[in-house]
């Protein structure tokens, strides 16, 4: 009797040292995969950011004050953000500054953006800087090439069980499987690092009509995963 609660002893401390130690390499791996994507954050933003407020620093000094601040905000964030999760509320107000630089440099006539939220959807973690590289992609892959522009429409919706989050661009578009880039790549992965199974990302585009992301993720697991 003593051998076998021994033997189970060892077991469970086998088991438990062995779910510690996937647990800290997932961390590891989300941790890596974030600062790799604050990383690629593209550098040409920044330079033509600073470019536009420059630009209408004499004439508009009120609105060079104004993208100076929101250009703030988005760097403080990009430096400072330790968390692997955060409540959706942070990720809308993040890029919230990122498309209103957006409309700065392109023109608010030429970047609209719509959102539909539920309310309820707004406290629940998501893994961070999960919304940044989607609508990234729809203003440099769906509407910027386009003279008359386009629009950006952000969607949540939560039953309690699953969260949904949609961003969506009736810009170019493509056909066929196109491959994804950086961000698009690294955000499926931390999706997948986070969740395992539990998760999908579905993209879908029709050439000269636009692209969906669609995102839908557990609400549990990424209380569980702060």
């Amino acid at each position: 009797m003593v051998f076998v609660l021994a033997f189970l002893y060892g077991l469970s401390r086998d088991w438990i040292g062995k779910a510690r130690r996937e647990s800290r390499l997932q961390k590891e791996r989300m941790r890596a995969s974030i600062d790799f994507l604050r990383s690629q954050i593209n550098p040409h933003f920044f330079f033509n950011t600073l470019n536009a407020a420059t630009s209408c620093i004499w004439s508009e000094p009120d609105k060079t004050r104004w993208i100076l601040v929101k250009l703030a905000a988005i760097l403080r964030k990009l430096l400072h953000g330790t968390e692997d999760f955060v409540p959706l509320s942070s990720e809308i107000e993040f890029i919230d500054d990122y498309l209103s630089l957006e409309q700065a440099r392109f023109g608010a006539e030429r970047i609209r953006v719509e959102k539909s939220i539920d309310p309820r959807a707004l406290d629940v973690p998501v893994p961070t800087m999960l919304l940044q590289p989607l609508v990234e992609n729809a203003v440099r892959h769906g509407i910027s090439g386009r003279v008359d522009g386009g629009t950006i429409r952000v969607e949540a919706d939560t039953d309690g069980e699953i969260i949904s989050i949609s961003v969506r661009d009736d810009g170019e578009g493509f056909e066929g499987d196109a491959e994804e880039g950086i961000g698009l790549g690294n955000v499926r992965e931390r999706l997948s690092v986070a969740y395992g199974l539990a998760q999908s990302m579905t993209i879908e585009s029709v050439p000269g009509q636009g692209t969906d992301i669609r995102i839908e993720i557990p609400v549990e697991r990424g209380r569980q995963g702060e």
